[in-house]
């Protein structure tokens, strides 16, 4: 197809319009006896738990809305058959943009699913149309995105990819100022991890991130006994909506990227893992970590399960653009196998894992043969007894935290202070 003659129009679509398009575009080809629409099943069609995102709910108040402003683009219809009180939808892309079937399966997947690889679109793209290669899905991006008025954009790479990334350009060229900041948070939060050393201290409060950020440190992290101790409770007994919660409340008072302790990332439900990655990045946050100790059975996860969950995690990161630190616990649990632990170090960076972090490492040996065999950033837990941070620097490291110790000072600290107030006074 000649994009040559694309019409110069902005639809600056908005997020209901664009899911209630690509939906349209989609069941044409997917469910064709089902096509055109019913307003009920292009709503079930655009909050699909699967094959979205973001996962929507959309009201059937939103669908009419988003269709009349379609219309008015001339980019869809309604109508109503002889003899039926229901409305039909329908798109009618094909009278309006000069789009052939491959590059409307493209756009499609975008409207979808947001930012994505060529090799990603090849995949998702076959029930709409089954492109030959991974090279005709280049050549179509390469087409819609040097259109006169383009349909899409390079996005880069995200950490842990080896492709670039494309989104569509058929919403407000205006990024939402929530959305340029976040993507700025993690542009600076991967680049942060690309020119040297650097502190992240653990908040577990909006004060401690508000003190801790006073001091000039570039990044911050989470902490999940901290968080957990400030609720009264223990590490790994809190809940994912009160963790995302956390998170929230951090980002909204933080100018600095805050990358979240977030244990194993919940996937106790199907599709776990990748939610809790969409509602961290949604809260704010600029990346997040995936643990290989399952607190269900209180043990270290074979090495196969743990890099399958760590890969899962990467792909919904790259989606999201979160950094994704992955963790071996060997040391924290009993186990100072450090054989065992590199080589699940170097599992989770071949699964793409962005950066590598086994707490509990204290050796300078071990810490150097980390840091000189993985290919990732690595992340070093800050100890009493452990190499200085200048140390560290000089072994490669390229993170430092601190985990919960901040707290556990200021709260021993505290309790302390209220010892002496409450002691009896020294009798004359």
């Amino acid at each position: 197809m000649d994009l040559s003659t694309s019409p110069d129009m902005t639809f600056d679509l908005t997020v209901a319009e664009t899911r209630v398009l690509g939906c349209l575009i989609e069941k044409e080809s997917t469910t064709p006896d089902q096509y055109p629409l019913s307003t009920n099943s292009l709503r079930s069609a655009a909050n699909q738990k699967t094959s979205r995102d973001p996962v929507l709910d959309l009201s059937e108040y939103d669908i009419d809305a988003a269709m009349l402003a379609l219309r008015d683009r001339g980019l869809a219809r309604s109508l109503r058959p002889s003899g039926s009180r229901a409305w039909k939808h329908r798109h009618v892309v094909d009278e309006v943009l000069p789009l052939g079937p491959g590059e409307k399966a493209v756009v499609a997947v975008l409207l979808l699913r947001g930012a994505q690889t060529s090799g990603e679109l090849r995949t998702r793209t076959e029930r709409i149309h089954a492109f030959p290669n991974a090279e005709a899905v280049d050549t179509v991006l390469a087409q819609l995105a040097t259109a006169p008025k383009p349909y899409v954009r390079n996005i880069g790479r995200s950490p842990g990819q080896s492709q670039d990334r494309f989104e569509h350009c058929l919403s407000d060229a205006h990024e939402s100022q929530d959305t340029s900041r976040q993507r700025a948070l993690f542009h600076r939060f991967v680049e942060l991890h690309e020119t040297g050393c650097f502190l992240v201290p653990n908040p577990w409060d909006r004060g401690s991130a508000l003190h801790f950020q006073r001091t000039g440190a570039p990044a911050l992290a989470t902490t999940s006994s901290g968080f957990a101790r400030s609720m009264g409770k223990q590490d790994q007994q809190v809940s994912r909506d009160e963790l995302v919660d956390h998170v929230s409340e951090l980002t909204t008072v933080l100018d600095s990227p805050l990358t979240v302790d977030s244990e194993v990332l919940y996937p106790q439900e199907p599709g776990g893992i990748v939610r809790t990655v969409q509602l961290l990045a949604q809260a704010g946050a600029a990346g997040c970590s995936i643990e290989d100790y399952d607190p269900t059975t209180r043990s270290i996860l074979p090495i196969a399960e743990a890099t399958s969950r760590v890969a899962e995690a990467v792909e919904a990161c790259a989606q999201h653009q979160l950094v994704l630190t992955a963790r071996a616990e060997n040391y924290l649990y009993g186990s100072r196998d450090f054989d065992d632990t590199l080589q699940r170090l170097q599992s989770f960076a071949e699964a793409g894992a962005a950066v590598l972090y086994a707490p509990g490492l204290e050796d300078p040996t071990e810490i150097e043969l980390v840091t000189t065999s993985c290919e990732r950033p690595v992340n070093v837990l800050l100890r009493p007894n452990g190499p200085s941070i200048s140390e560290l620097e000089r072994l490669g490291v390229r993170r430092i935290s601190v985990g919960g110790a901040l707290q556990m000072d200021a709260y021993d600290y505290a309790e302390a202070r209220v010892r002496d107030m409450l002691a009896p006074p020294p009798s004359a």
